[in-house]
């Protein structure tokens, strides 16, 4: 028999010559052989102490610095409700943090950084494909929101009313992008139909017909990694969704994004003041300039033009970042993103003081780890004294 280096010597030298093909092509077709016969050996897998159950859980974090009370936070909601987690990391951790995960867990698996959320995700999912049979429902997490950051909803009672067997906790695209400038003119219609629609990956949940279809294997084994963000959103977030609507699974987020615009015909007018003043915008020029205009001219604004803005935000921006405060404050959704702390001073601005609005333990913990980001992402951050905290922030 041929020794097996040689064979992986072959294979790489295959590589090497399809280097000349775009990494989009690449990814595409080899994705998953690649990180399969190379990356995949150095996946270090441990038993932890939870006991195994019905119920199963993917948490995938990227602990840059070390094991976070949020983290742990996260893992705790789980074990209370009689999930056995599966947690993935991206990174290695520190014996000490290892210790309190696998206390919390009933495995962990350490894996090479490759391929994003989706890599991970896969990583977790195929390590239960021996027990997909007795698996009544499959969670996939991951650490790019703070979660549960309020205890005013319970995301897993949430998913159990919805009843479906594919669930969220938000969707994007379910309404066309408009143009910034017309938000005076938004027909607000909601549809899954958009080739682009999704459900957002940092939360889903799988009922038992979705788990036990062959496709749902078949999908996480042929999976194409990638270490573009572009392609990850276009083969994981979108690629999974479309798939399951292709096998007439039954859907819904917890979120409800479909009836916003009727959520928010319910709130008076200061109210929407707020939320217009406190919507998150990154990565849209043109949207942002657009914000500038509305932020001078909000208290002339009519009901309608308040709530065309606010829609017209969301839908180019996404429910998960835009309308935080709206979300949180309004409907008692359990999640925060994370990302806008360290993107942009004004995004980084009203994410810290939505948390100190909150006030709860949960948010407590996400300000610290909050201003922590700042310190070391933005540093040149300052924050006003209407957020409670005066001048440069730590480390500025």
């Amino acid at each position: 028999m041929i020794p097996l280096w040689k064979v992986q010597r072959e294979v790489k030298r295959l590589f090497h010559s399809l280097g000349a093909l775009p990494e989009g092509v690449l990814t595409l077709f080899f994705g998953a052989r690649y990180y399969d016969l190379f990356l995949a050996r150095h996946i270090r897998q441990v038993a932890g102490q939870q006991l195994a159950g019905p119920r199963r859980a993917v948490y995938l974090i990227f602990p840059a610095n070390g094991l976070l009370a949020s983290h742990v936070r996260s893992l705790r909601y789980l074990a209370q409700h009689g999930v056995a987690t599966t947690v993935v990391s991206n990174l290695p951790m520190s014996e000490v943090d290892k210790a309190r995960v696998l206390a919390l867990c009933h495995s962990y698996i350490e894996r090479p950084n490759f391929g994003y959320d989706f890599g991970g995700y896969r990583d977790g999912v195929l390590s239960l494909r021996g027990i997909f049979s007795e698996i009544e429902q499959l969670i996939l997490l991951n650490d790019s929101a703070w979660f549960p950051i309020t205890d005013a909803t319970d995301w897993l009672q949430d998913i159990a009313a919805l009843d479906v067997d594919f669930a969220a906790a938000a969707s994007n695209y379910g309404v066309p992008r408009p143009e910034p400038d017309a938000f005076r003119d938004i027909s607000f219609e909601y549809s899954t139909d958009h080739r682009n629609f999704h459900y957002c990956s940092y939360a889903l949940s799988f009922g038992p017909r979705m788990i036990r279809h062959p496709g749902f294997l078949r999908y996480w084994r042929t999976y194409p990694l990638s270490n573009s963000k572009k392609r990850t959103v276009r083969r994981g977030e979108i690629g999974l969704t479309q798939w399951a609507l292709q096998a007439g699974m039954t859907h819904a987020s917890t979120l409800d994004v479909a009836h916003m615009d009727q959520h928010l015909a319910q709130l008076d007018t200061e109210r929407l003041r707020q939320i217009a003043e406190r919507l998150i915008v990154m990565d849209d020029r043109r949207m942002r300039q657009v914000q500038a205009e509305v932020d001078r001219t909000l208290d002339g604004m009519s009901r309608p033009e308040l709530i065309g803005f606010i829609l017209t935000t969301a839908a180019r921006k996404g429910v998960s970042y835009a309308t935080a405060d709206f979300n949180i404050f309004e409907r008692g959704f359990p999640f925060l993103k994370k990302s806008p702390v360290w993107l942009e001073q004004d995004t980084s601005d009203k994410t810290l003081r939505l948390l100190e609005a909150l006030a709860t333990p949960a948010a407590a913990e996400a300000l610290q780890e909050a201003q922590d980001i700042r310190a070391r992402r933005l540093p040149d951050a300052h924050i006003s004294d209407a957020a409670g905290v005066t001048g440069q922030m730590p480390g500025g």
